[in-house]
């Protein structure tokens, strides 16, 4: 029986390696998932995990290799066409050859990548949750929130060192009519991968404690555009999108809006913005009550003008006897006039507080807030259905809900 023929592993690696560096190195566009990018500051080096998916199964692996000079210059192609860096979860299409290592394996040796495809897959994916959002009646769900009349109480999800976060803070701290609001900030990640994460949390965690709160800001400023494309995210998207507060986002840039923009409350270019929104709608309130009080103790003085005039005449007519008694009453007319302004600012601080009660009951009795409750308004013809009299067998009715209509046909009626 003849000997076994033994191999040491570097002999059949080498012999592996020879193959494949022989046969398999021509260069080729392969597309694929980065699901890791591992990129190393220290050395510049680059060793992306590439996958392929089929119906979210990974379906094959393979490593990939960028090496420093290579990786810069892609990376800089990258923020020049999608203002971004190369990043985890991105769908490439790169420009490689096949390698071998005898103790590193089996690799994709990266010499480019086309970021105009993953461009293209970024803007498909945008298109896709918006299309989702439609499909789902979410699109504008958050922009039927009710905004209270005097927006004080914010939830704000950033993170303090944010330089768009501190504008916003400034702003509205600093204001020169002295208004003055309630804020909580609620820390997150505002770029990259994480962010949707990070952000979707905070929410819920604000969600929570609604009613502690009139609305919510997300907040980001500075940093130019790169990362801004986890915006589109559906996920996060669906969440401002139906949350029950008006979410505001001032996330600092200046191209297209982000689907997270598009679906909130009301989007704004920077967080300046957003604080000098809420001052405004601050100054739409108390702006018409200021002028009121000016018009009132404008007219009041023109009146006292009036009658001292009258009295200063009358004073010449009677001589210093009559002077004399006229002072008298100029005392009791300057304390009237006193009392009167005091009195005046009193009855006016009532009637605005009045005021806002009534605004906030009309707001509570708006069609709007009583679908909101579960109730539905039921039409005939467009008119209001109050009696099963006023309807027969037969008839085509239309119910409104606070989402949504339905329209449905009279079988039977019953009279209570």
């Amino acid at each position: 029986m003849p000997a076994k023929q033994v191999f040491p592993l570097s002999k059949l690696t080498q012999a592996i390696e020879n193959v494949i560096n022989s046969y398999c190195s021509r260069v080729v566009w392969v597309k694929a998932e980065i699901v890791k990018l591992n990129h190393y500051p220290h050395t510049g080096h680059c060793y992306p995990d590439l996958v392929e998916k089929k119906n979210g199964k990974i379906i094959a692996e393979l490593r990939g290799n960028i090496w420093k000079s290579n990786f810069e210059q892609i990376n800089q192609k990258f923020r020049n066409v999608l203002n971004e860096d190369l990043r985890d979860d991105m769908s490439v299409v790169v420009q490689a050859s096949v390698t071998y290592h005898s103790v590193y394996g089996l690799a994709l040796n990266i010499q480019d990548i086309d970021p105009e495809y993953t461009l293209g897959e970024l803007a498909k994916q945008r298109a896709e949750a918006i299309k989702k959002l439609i499909a789902e009646d979410l699109f504008d769900a958050n922009k039927q929130q009710l905004l209270p009349q005097l927006p004080k109480t914010i939830g704000i999800i950033s993170v303090s060192s944010s330089k768009g976060y501190q504008d916003f803070i400034n702003v509205i701290e600093n204001n020169p009519w002295g208004y003055r609001f309630q804020y909580k900030l609620f820390p997150a990640i505002l770029q990259g991968e994480r962010a949707v994460g990070t952000i979707t949390a905070q929410l819920k965690k604000i969600k929570q404690h609604k009613k502690l709160f009139d609305a919510v800001a997300i907040i980001r400023g500075g940093g130019g555009d790169i990362g801004l494309s986890c915006y589109d995210n559906y996920q996060l998207a669906k969440e401002i999108a139906r949350f029950p507060l008006p979410v505001l986002t001032g996330i600092g840039h200046s191209t297209n809006e982000t689907v997270s923009e598009l679906v909130s409350y009301k989007s704004f270019i920077t967080p300046t913005k957003i604080a000098e929104f809420l001052l405004q709608e601050f100054h739409n309130f108390s702006q018409p009550l200021k002028e009121n009080i000016q018009k009132i103790t404008a007219e009041a003085n023109l009146l006292f003008e009036r009658q001292e005039t009258r009295l200063s005449n009358l004073s010449s007519s009677f001589g210093f006897l009559a002077g004399r008694s006229l002072d008298r009453e100029k005392n009791k007319l300057s304390s009237f006039r006193q009392t009167m302004a005091l009195e005046g600012k009193v009855v006016l601080k009532y009637e605005a507080a009045n005021l806002k009660n009534i605004a906030t009951s009309v707001e509570l009795l708006s069609p709007k807030n009583i679908l909101k409750r579960g109730f539905s308004i039921t039409r005939k013809n467009g008119k209001i259905v109050t009696s099963s009299a006023t309807v027969a067998p037969g008839d085509l009715v239309e119910t409104e809900f606070f989402h949504g209509k339905a329209s449905a046909e009279i079988k039977n009626t019953e009279s209570t």
